[in-house]
Order: structure tokens, then C-alpha cells, then sequence
């Protein structure tokens, strides 16, 4: 038998070294000497796979084995052949073997070796040696025996398999691991009871259990140590494997069981693990270990004890691990050494979690721990270390510990802040990505670089977050010791400006310079503590500020470049002529001396605003050209934030800026764009709101507005049609090249500067906020039946006459998408309407490499047909931006407008049936919802009402086509998750968005919600794409049920639930919703429809069809969305909700309920027994009614995709195993006796 057995193995292998030759490599089963949380992390994406998919991913296999050339062994009574080989894919290793064959070998393990009979192949009574294939492979399958042996016997004899577990370590390590995983971090056993009986098995021999992994570390890390040292490195290599097995074993432990079996013998556990980290060899899966340790959440009395860590011992142990430097002799210690470090940091960053949670707490009330110094000590050097991912998780810990109030005030953290600050600092200049990619040989930032991102994307990404986190870790430390932060600002702005006096000669314009990347650097550290300044009680002095304030309006220099950081940091620094106003009195220098400085900041700005570069290659460097652009518009920016952060300040000499800013657009010889003139007057009129005077401001207004009026009312010719506006702006006329010389050119200027002057003036333009001055200057015109102020905007006189010349330039945009228009269309222009690509990239959520504003090298050279698209999509986004911020703006002036609904339907909603998705979206988010959120109460009949019954039939019947196509998309399966960058991909995500967005829109009138500043506020483009999902963050249970017990509905959704047209649409709309393939649109309208359906049922306008169709769409919505527990909360509550609502009046639920698959009709009859009994918890619903209704639904829900083929096995328990006396071995490592292995599979004939 042995003979068939050594046979069976031998084809085995040939036909191992077969795949090995032919098989491509594949990323599909981890490594079992990969670190666990990836394993594991593996081992659930493999295991949650069916057995379809695994055949579909993996390559093709080569033919299998004939029936007559394979060893026929004979069938184990009590076995059943085990068919699911998932689990033991992710535990097969072979040295050079690839994942294919891994995942091939274990289906020939399967059906070779377990169909053999143990107890006929292995004699009990043999004493010859086993055959020699109890390598790393046949462990490994081996291992997965007993584990499947384990799950089907009771498991009453822990202490002899103990005894066993001495001798055949690695085997039994092995089978620990695997069944820990099965039944307690993945849980994959089918029977709860029998995983619960196996958990509470392994709990009652914990102590056992651990006692023997700290006996095998301790004997083999001892073998370990005495081999090497007698230079017996195969042995030493055999026991470092079985080392590293306790540890991965240990690892797998560690993050369940009680705190009391980690810490058991004193904490010999941690102090195992401390010591080996200091040992090469053990170094990263102890820390591995380690981190599992102390990043476990639990009470209080379950973290107290890990504060063992922080003793001078471990500490130091810990300390010692993370100083040593790799190797540069051997070629991979750098990398070895960079893992080690990063798990080193996860260790850290556990340790100074379990400090946020322990540290002042009531119960025994915890201070600073025993060598807090050492610990600090050691995230510092950490800090310190070249490679940016070290030092950014070392900066997440410091930012741990000084978020929280009790550790910043402690004494050795604020010892430790300047420490901090003069490490940290270097790391915010910039650091560039490699020109080339080499293997890292020295220790240097750029060689970690290439060891750890493999492009220059990647790169940029990671700096970007690592950049702001260390930014944040400077305001931080500015609230705890704002003294020391500002003074080491003050310190490297006064070195700088030094050397700046100095660098006369410095005309580039890169913004690779070291000189701009110093600049930068500090601008952007004094930004962020100069932010934190006003919210300390102990601030820097006035005096230091404004000194430094003043130096930088010194500085000379033709680098446009350079004046832009100054720029920065004068508008940085200009917070202490803030403080020094508010001191202003007869005899304070200080404060005086503020007063004098802001004449020449203003100076400054206007001195940047009108740059004309004169150096001799200006013209021929395009770099530099578009480097002064950037200068100017950061000059007119600039004066937009102080307009809005120190309008007070800026408001006595208003008039000095006004008269500057028309002598300058004035000027010809002065280059400043069109947008850059709107920019400044709208800084003009953010600190005009201050005037709190009605009159002036309105005149203010009148003054900026008077040449608009005029150039509106010439556009209406260009607007009668589409064709007209398409001759204007060139749309059907060929590109021009150049496009400077494009005649149309300047009609497409005249149309965005009108729009975008009278957006400037509806989105800055203002009453005061204290009601107080509002009265007395006279912008109150009456009072709500409330009580409430009526207010009146000075610009409303001067907006209001032009709604009649803007509304006809929103149809045209809508008409554009016609047959006609777009055949009208010349060739160059045919694709005129796509997306931009950024809108595309957000709309998919591909994260975008960031860039600095300011490098001009960025800006590519656009064709005329990107300037013809740049200027459609401003059209569009400013045109609806203008009408959303309307309604915000100008109040009860715009609602009050005669027949303001029937202009509306005919220009912004004309024609939404030929208008695409991405342009639809602006009109509901951007115009609609604000503009529905901001509708006074009186209005609701005369304007919202007409608006819904235009637009709930469009939206319904669009999105339900809209709906049946992606279905269709996906059943077909020309929709999949491999198809990223398809049309129908991006269609599929508008689609899923705008769906989102009507929902809000719904909720907002039906229910009331909050709506975001960003729809009223936003202009460019960027910021619009960013806010579109920030209404798809993450939903919280809490909140879901919140929503469907306590919203009741709004007057203005009673109104449109009793209007027959907009209820039945509404209806249908949130119906539909909760079975559409978007589980975020479903629990949007499940959140809706409770507080609908009980208005609906409590007025009576419910019929049985009605009825009918919601129980209906309920159990439809489970079928889809029920696999995913958030989404089946929801909709268990709803539909328990609808039963109990509509079933006294409608018994034709019951008769739905009856043709839910496999329904128990006395499960029925019991849930109408608990339906029958009134509720006495108002609208919150009893848990044993959706306890009943879900199991009459269960066979209804759907399942997940990696469940629908799944293949249930059933194996038969085991007979118990029989204790036997068992001999010990001597040698565990090199013994060739019958270890007593095959008795764990014996069975009783």
C-alpha cells in the first residue's frame, strides 16, 4: 500500500513540474508566508468565490489524468469526497510553484490523497519510515485533513492532541491556523451551532493552547540560535520555519481571544515578541504579531493591560528594533528593512491608540505611563527617517496624540513639539519622483521612493495626502504650543527672506527650483498656523507679525513665480493687520503701524495684478507668459478672500479701491482680462455688503450692472433660436486655426462676460446679517404671518428686468440638443456636447494626480475645438449656477414675479426630453433643488406646484427607460466590472447619479433636508464635480431608521401627495426606486416612502392598487437589494410598515405573501396573529413582527453573486477518536518514526 501511495505522489509530481513549465503565472492564491491581515484578507476574497467563478478566472489547466493511469486507492468508510477546494487553495505553498498550480494541485489533493484509506496506507503497526514527502507541500495539504476532521468531530481530546502537537509542530500549527479561521475571524462554517460548539471548545483550551505556542517558540527560536551558531544553517532554516508557524498561528489567535490568555505568565507573549523583533529572522512576523495586539478595540479592562508595552524593557526592545539600519551589502535588506519599519509604525500607531482611549478615563484614571519619553522617542526618529511612508505614518501617530486634550497638556509632549517641528519641516518642500527607477542601494528618499510606488501617479497621490496630514499636524501643534510653532515659522521666514535679498539673479520659472520649492513649502506651513492663531488664547505678538508682514513687502523680484508665494504669504500674514485694528487707539505704535502697513499690501496686490513681465525672452517663453497669467489672477483671487475674511478691515478705504480698480480696467496698457475685472468686482461687493445702506449699495450695484443691461438686450436676436445663437458663436462654422483669429471669438467673450458679471453680482450681493442693521438701513420691506423679517436685495431691481433676455439663452441651451441643431453642427465641432475628461474621471471616482496651481508648465495648448467646448461647458455650468443662486439670493423678489412657473417650464425645461444626462444634472442639482429648497411658503401654489406637474411625469418616465436599458445592459453582459472605460459604463453611473440627485430633490420637498452650500455657491467647474458626490458618502443605519419613523411630510409634499398628477408620478418614481440595481437609490427611497405612504393612507388615497403595487415593490426590492443587510433593514421595516398600514383595508397583501417562493402559510398566519395586535410604540416597529416577515422573505432575498452557485456539501460526523498512548520523540526535527499521525483518522470497523 505504501507503494500505491509513493506512486500516487510521484505522479503527482511530474505532473507538477508539467505545470510548472506550461502554466502562466497568476495572481490568485496568497502566499502562506505572506503577513496574515493580506492572507486573510485573500483567503476571504477566494473563499467568497463560487466554484463557476474560480473555473472562469483561473488559466486553463492542462488535460487531466486518464481514469486508467491513475493510482486507484481504495475508499475510506465515513469519507465523502470533499468538494470544495476554495479553502484549500488559499493554503497551498510550493517553492517556484505559481498560483495556477497551487490552486490545480490542490484539486488533485483532493480527489489523489483523501479518497485514500488512512488506516490500510499507513499501517498502525509499521515501523518502517514514512515516505519522504513531508515537505512544505504535503504539510500544507495535510494540514487541511484534521482541520475538516475537527469540524465534523467533537473535539474532546485537547490535551492529547497537545501531547501530539510536540512532535509534529508545524502539522498541528497549521491546523490551528486553519481552524481558527474557519471558525472565528472567517467564519466560514455553515452550521452557527456547530461553530459556536468549536468556539467555545477552543475558548475552554485556550490556556493549553497558548501555553504550547510560547513552549514551541521558546524551544525552537533556542535551536534556532544554538544551530546557527554551530553554522548548521539547514537546520537553523528548518527551525525558523516552525517559528515563523507559531507566529502566523499566534497571529491568528491574537485578534479574538480574551485579553487574559495574551497577557497570561506575566505577558510572556509580548515579551517574546519584543525580543524577536530585535532578531532578523523573526523581525516582521513578530511585528506582525505585535500589531494584531495592540491595535484590538474592546472595554476598557480588555486595554489596560497592554499598557505593559510601555515598560523600560519592551520599550527599549521596541526602540533598539527601530533604529537598526539594513544592510547596503545585501541587496534586498533595505527592502526587508522597509517592511519591518512599516510594521513597526502599525505597532506604534496601536499602542498610542490604546493611550487616546486609556488616558483620563474615570475608571482608575490613567496619567502619563511609565517611559513615555522612550516611546516618543522612538515615533521621533521614525519621523526622521527618509522615507516619506515612515514618516508619515510616524506623523498620523503624533497627530493621534495631540488631538487628544489630556496628552497635548501633558509636559513631556509640549518638551517634545519643538522636536517635532524641526524634523517635520524639511518634509513639506516637495520632493520630485525619480527620473529613473533603479534598485535602491543607498538610503535616501528617492531610492524608498522607487522601492515603494511604481509611477510617478502613484507617487503623486500618496505626497499629496502625506503633505496635508503633516500640514495638519502644524495646526495641531499651533493649538497646544502656539508660541513655540510660530517662533520656528518666524525663524526659517526670516532665513528665507535673508537669502532672498540676495537672489537677484533667480529668473526661473519652474516649479522644480529649489528657491520656488522653499517658497512653497513655507507659505504653506505659515498658512496653516497662522489659521489656528485666532482660536488660542495665547497668541503670538502683533509686533512680530506685522514686522514679518513687512519684510515680505520688501522683497523685489521679476520672478512671477516668486511674487506669487509672496503674495501668499502676504494674505497669510495679514491676519495681524486684523488684530492690530481691533487695538487701534491714541497712544498704540502697534496698532498704528498695522494701519500704515495696508496701503502698501494693497499696493502690493495691484502692483501684482497689472505685472508686465520685461525681461528679454518673455515672449519666447510660453512658461513664463503663463506663469504672469496665473500672477495676475492670484492677485485678483487675493482680493476676493480678504474682501470675504476682513471686509471690515478694507471697508474705510473702499472707496480708494473702487476708484483704483476702474483706473485700471480703464488703462489699456494694463493686460487684465475680462474674468479678471469680474473677479475684482465682485471683492468690491462682498465688502460693499458691509455699507448696511439699501440705497448706496443698490447704486453700488447699478454702477457695476449699467453697461450689462445694455449688452443683454442686444443679445435678443442671437437668442430667437438655435440657429441664430450656433451663427454667433461659430458652432457651425469650421475651427479656425488659430483660434485668436477666429472672428467669432469675441461674441463668444461678449456672452460669458455678460453672464458671469451678472453671476458675480446674484452670488456676492447681500443684506447684513444682524437683523438689527438690516432694519435700520433699510432692507426689510415686511414681516411673515411668522413674524420673520422680509428682507429685499439691492440687486434685485437691476436682475429682476433681466430674467426676460437670460431665460431664452437656457432654451437655447436645451434646443442645441435637437436633430437640427446637431446636424447643423460643422464637422470640426460634431462631438462638441461630450463630457470633459475631468467630469468623466469624477463622475467614475478615478482619483486625479495632483497639481500645483501654479506650475505653467500644466497649461497644454488647446486647439480651437477645446476652446469651443471649454466655452459650451462655462455657458452651461454659469447659466445654471446663476438661476440656482436666484432663488437664495433675491427671496420673495423672484418668487413673486407674475407667471415665473410658465417662463421657467418654457426655457430651463424645455425640451428635457432631447437633453443628455451630464447636461440634465446641472439643472436638478444646481437650479432645481436650491431653488425649491429657498420657495417661501406662499409661493408653493403658484410656483412649485406647476413646476412638479411639468417635471415628475418627464423624470419618471425618463429614468424608468432609462433604467430598463442598463438592465438590459448588465443581463445581456455587455455591462461588467471589467468594462471601466465603455460608454455604457459612464452611462451607467450618470444614470445612477441623477437618480441620487431627483431623490434629494424629492426627499427636500417632501420631507424638508438640508441642502449644501455648494449648490448656490460654486462657479468653476472643479468644485462642481467635486460636490456631486457628496451626497453618496456613507449611510448610516441609525439615521436610515431615524428617517423612516419620525419625518412626517412637508406642506409643500402634502400638497403635491394631493395633487393627482404629481402623487401618482411621485409614487411610482420611489416605487421603482427600491428594485432599481443601486442600492443607495434604494435606501434614498425607503427613507421617503414610510412618511408617504402613511400620509396617503391617513387621507385616504389609497386604493387597492395602489396598495398592491407598493407590498409588491417591497418584496421586489428585497429580491434585489435584500443580500446586503443595510438595504434589507430598510426594507424589512418598510415593508412590516406597509402590511400593517394598508392590511386592515387591503387583504390582498396577504394573498402576495402567498407567493413569496417556499413560504410557510403558518408562518402567514402567525405574523397576521402579531399584525392583528396594535402597536403601542407609535410608528417604531416591533422587532418580532420583522423577525416573522423576514422569514417569511427569506427564500425571496437575493443572493450575493459569490453564493449563486455555490455547492452545499454534507459530510457525516466522525466516530469519536480513541485516546492511545502515544511515544515521544526525541528529535522533533529528524525522527523517522511513526509519529502517530494516521490515528486521528481511524475508524472503528
Amino acid at each position: 500500500m505504501e507503494n500505491k501511495f509513493e506512486n500516487s505522489v510521484k505522479r503527482f509530481r511530474e505532473r507538477l513540474e508539467n505545470l510548472k513549465r506550461s502554466a502562466p503565472r497568476c495572481q490568485y492564491v496568497p502566499s502562506v508566508d505572506a503577513p496574515p491581515s493580506k492572507r486573510l484578507k485573500s483567503t476571504v476574497h477566494v473563499i467568497n468565490k463560487s466554484r463557476k467563478r474560480r473555473v472562469m478566472e483561473c488559466p486553463k489547466p492542462q488535460p487531466r489524468l486518464r481514469p486508467a493511469d491513475r493510482v486507484q486507492l481504495p475508499k475510506a468508510t465515513g469519507w465523502r469526497k470533499r468538494v470544495n477546494d476554495t479553502e484549500e487553495s488559499s493554503t497551498v505553498k510550493q517553492a517556484n510553484a505559481s498560483p495556477t498550480i497551487e490552486h490545480m494541485m490542490n484539486q488533485d489533493a483532493d480527489q489523489d490523497i483523501l479518497q485514500c484509506t488512512w488506516t490500510d496506507t499507513i499501517s498502525e503497526q509499521s515501523t518502517s519510515p514514512p515516505p519522504p514527502v513531508i515537505d512544505e507541500l504535503y504539510v500544507e495539504l495535510m494540514s487541511n485533513v484534521p482541520r475538516e476532521s475537527a469540524k465534523k468531530e467533537v473535539i474532546n481530546n485537547w490535551p492529547r492532541e497537545i501531547e501530539v502537537a510536540i512532535r509534529e509542530a508545524k502539522l498541528v500549527l497549521l491546523v490551528f491556523l486553519r481552524l481558527v479561521e474557519d471558525v472565528a475571524i472567517l467564519q466560514t462554517i455553515e452550521s452557527n451551532q456547530r461553530r459556536k460548539d468549536m468556539y467555545q471548545a477552543l475558548t475552554n483550551n485556550m490556556n493549553d493552547i497558548f501555553e504550547f505556542f510560547l513552549r514551541l517558540v521558546e524551544l525552537h527560536v533556542t535551536a534556532f540560535r544554538e544551530a546557527t551558531t554551530h553554522t548548521n544553517y539547514q537546520r537553523a532554516k528548518a527551525h525558523s520555519r516552525v517559528v515563523d508557524m507559531v507566529l502566523l498561528t499566534v497571529t491568528g489567535f491574537v485578534e479574538w481571544v480574551s485579553i487574559s490568555h495574551i497577557m497570561c505568565s506575566n505577558g510572556k507573549l509580548l515579551q517574546i515578541l519584543c525580543i524577536l523583533l530585535n532578531d532578523k529572522a523573526f523581525q516582521c512576523n513578530s511585528a506582525e504579531c505585535l500589531s494584531q495586539i495592540t491595535n484590538r478595540k474592546g472595554q476598557l479592562k480588555e486595554r489596560k493591560p497592554l499598557l505593559m508595552l510601555f515598560g523600560e524593557e519592551l520599550m527599549r526592545y521596541i526602540f533598539s528594533a527601530s533604529q537598526v539600519l539594513p544592510d547596503l551589502t545585501v541587496p534586498t535588506s533595505i527592502e526587508q528593512n522597509h517592511i519591518f519599519l512599516k510594521k513597526i509604525i502599525t505597532v506604534l500607531n496601536g499602542m498610542a491608540q490604546q493611550l487616546y482611549v486609556l488616558w483620563g478615563k474615570e475608571e482608575g484614571t490613567m496619567h502619563r505611563p511609565p517611559h513615555f519619553e522612550i516611546f516618543l522617542e522612538c515615533i521621533l526618529s521614525l519621523t526622521r527617517h527618509p522615507s516619506l511612508t515612515i514618516t508619515h505614518g510616524a506623523c498620523l501617530i503624533w497627530n493621534i496624540l495631540i488631538k487628544h486634550d489630556a496628552i497635548a497638556k501633558d509636559n513631556v509632549i509640549n518638551i517634545y513639539v519643538q522636536k517635532l517641528i524641526e524634523v517635520i519641516a524639511p518634509k513639506i518642500i516637495k520632493t520630485s519622483y525619480p527620473n529613473s527607477r533603479t534598485i535602491p542601494l543607498n538610503i535616501s528618499t528617492a531610492a524608498y521612493i522607487c522601492l515603494e510606488f511604481d509611477s510617478e501617479e502613484e507617487f503623486a497621490i500618496f505626497y499629496h495626502r502625506c503633505r496635508a496630514d503633516i500640514l495638519e499636524l502644524f495646526r495641531q501643534t499651533t493649538l497646544i504650543q502656539p508660541l513655540i510653532t510660530f517662533a520656528c515659522c518666524e525663524q526659517w521666514l526670516n532665513v528665507r527672506l535673508s537669502k532672498a535679498h540676495t537672489e537677484t539673479g533667480n529668473e526661473s520659472c519652474s516649479v522644480q527650483d529649489p528657491i520656488y520649492l522653499e517658497w512653497e513649502a513655507l507659505v504653506s506651513v505659515i498658512d496653516s498656523v497662522v489659521s489656528r492663531i485666532l482660536m488660542v488664547s495665547e497668541r503670538p505678538s502683533v509686533q512680530s507679525g506685522l514686522q514679518l508682514l513687512e519684510q515680505c513687502l520688501k522683497i523685489e523680484t521679476n520672478n512671477p513665480l516668486i511674487l506669487s508665494v509672496l503674495l501668499s504669504c502676504i494674505s497669510a500674514l495679514f491676519v495681524f493687520l486684523s488684530m492690530s485694528a481691533c487695538q487701534i487707539s491714541s497712544n498704540n505704535v502697534v496698532a498704528m503701524s498695522g494701519v500704515s502697513l495696508l496701503p502698501r499690501v494693497l499696493d502690493k496686490i495691484f502692483t501684482a495684478l497689472v505685472y508686465n513681465d520685461k525681461h528679454i525672452y518673455a515672449k519666447e517663453n510660453s512658461n513664463r507668459l503663463q506663469a504672469c497669467k496665473n500672477l495676475r489672477r492670484h492677485a485678483a483671487s487675493l482680493m476676493v478672500k480678504l474682501g470675504h475674511k476682513y471686509p471690515l478691515l478694507l471697508l474705510p478705504v473702499f472707496d480708494q479701491i473702487n476708484l483704483h480698480v476702474k483706473t485700471i480696467v480703464q488703462q489699456p496698457q494694463h493686460q487684465i482680462s475680462k474674468m479678471e475685472r469680474i473677479t475684482l468686482q465682485e471683492a468690491l461687493i462682498l465688502i460693499s455688503n458691509h455699507f448696511c445702506d439699501y440705497e448706496r449699495q443698490s447704486a453700488f450695484i447699478g454702477d457695476i450692472l449699467k453697461d450689462v443691461l445694455h449688452r443683454w438686450t442686444t443679445f435678443s436676436n442671437v437668442f430667437k433660436s438655435a440657429f441664430d445663437f450656433m451663427n454667433y458663436v461659430g458652432l457651425n462654422k469650421a475651427p479656425v486655426y488659430p483660434f485668436e483669429s477666429d472672428p467669432n471669438c469675441a461674441n463668444r467673450g461678449n456672452i460669458i462676460e455678460a453672464l458671469y458679471i451678472v453671476l458675480g453680482v446674484i452670488k456676492r450681493c447681500s443684506w447684513p446679517d444682524d437683523p438689527d442693521r438690516a432694519s435700520r438701513g433699510g432692507f426689510v420691506v415686511g414681516f411673515t404671518e411668522l413674524g420673520n423679517p422680509i428682507y429685499r436685495n439691492p440687486a434685485s431691481p437691476y436682475i429682476i428686468p433681466l430674467l426676460p433676455h437670460i431665460l431664452p439663452l437656457l432654451r437655447i441651451l436645451n434646443e442645441l440638443f435637437r436633430r437640427e441643431a446637431l446636424e447643423t453642427l460643422s464637422d470640426g465641432y460634431k462631438n462638441i456636447h461630450t463630457m470633459l475628461e475631468h467630469e468623466k474621471k469624477n463622475l467614475m471616482g478615478v482619483c486625479s494626480v495632483p497639481t500645483d496651481p501654479l506650475d505653467p508648465a500644466i497649461k497644454k495648448q488647446h486647439t480651437p475645438f477645446d476652446k469651443m467646448q471649454h466655452f459650451m461647458t462655462l455657458i452651461y455650468e454659469g447659466c445654471y449656477h446663476m438661476l440656482g443662486s436666484t432663488g437664495p439670493s433675491l427671496g420673495r423678489d423672484l418668487y413673486q414675479l407674475q407667471c415665473i412657473a410658465e417662463a421657467l417650464i418654457s426655457s430651463v425645461f424645455a425640451s428635457l426630453e432631447e437633453v443628455p444626462d451630464h447636461r440634465l444634472r446641472p439643472i436638478i442639482r444646481v437650479f432645481f433643488k436650491p431653488f425649491v429648497y429657498s420657495c417661501p411658503p406662499a409661493f408653493y401654489d403658484t410656483v412649485l406646484l406647476p413646476l412638479f406637474v411639468h417635471i415628475t411625469p418627464l423624470m419618471c418616465d425618463r429614468l424608468m427607460t432609462r433604467w430598463c436599458y442598463i438592465t438590459s445592459l448588465y443581463e445581456s453582459g455587455q455591462l461588467s466590472e471589467e468594462l471601466n472605460d465603455s460608454q455604457e459604463v459612464l452611462e451607467d453611473m450618470l444614470n445612477r447619479t441623477l437618480t441620487r440627485e431627483y431623490l434629494d430633490i424629492l426627499k427636500i420637498a417632501l420631507v424638508g433636508g438640508q441642502i449644501s452650500a455648494d449648490n448656490v455657491a460654486c462657479t468653476t467647474i472643479d468644485v462642481m464635480d467635486h460636490d456631486e458626490h457628496s451626497m453618496d458618502g456613507v449611510t448610516h443605519s441609525r439615521a436610515t431608521q431615524s428617517a423612516l419613523l419620525s419625518d412626517i411630510i412637508s406642506d409643500l409634499g402634502a400638497k403635491l401627495l394631493k395633487n393627482t398628477i404629481t402623487s401618482n408620478y411621485i409614487l411610482r418614481t420611489l416605487l421603482s426606486a427600491l428594485s432599481w440595481n443601486d442600492g443607495i437609490c434604494s435606501k434614498k427611497a425607503v427613507n421617503i416612502l414610510a412618511p408617504v405612504m402613511r400620509f396617503l393612507a391617513a387621507e385616504q388615497l389609497i386604493d387597492v392598487n395602489k396598495a398592491a403595487s407598493a407590498f409588491t415593490a417591497v418584496l421586489q426590492g428585497l429580491q434585489i437589494h435584500g443580500q446586503h443587510e443595510t438595504n434589507q433593514a430598510g426594507l424589512i421595516t418598510l415593508g412590516v410598515q406597509f402590511y400593517e398600514l394598508l392590511r386592515p383595508r387591503f387583504c390582498v397583501l396577504t394573498e402576495i405573501l402567498q407567493y413569496v417562493p417556499s413560504v410557510n402559510i403558518a408562518d402567514i398566519r402567525k405574523f397576521e396573529e402579531k399584525m392583528s395586535v396594535a402597536s403601542v410604540k407609535g410608528n417604531k416597529v416591533d422587532k418580532t413582527k420583522k423577525d416573522l416577515f423576514k422569514k417569511i422573505t427569506t427564500h425571496l432575498v437575493g443572493r450575493s453573486i459569490n453564493q449563486l452557485f455555490r455547492h452545499e456539501i454534507q459530510i457525516s460526523n466522525l466516530p469519536p477518536m480513541q485516546s492511545q498512548n502515544i511515544k515521544h520523540s526525541i528529535d522533533l526535527i529528524e525522527t523517522h518514526q511513526n509519529l502517530g499521525l494516521p490515528n486521528l483518522f481511524h475508524t472503528s470497523k
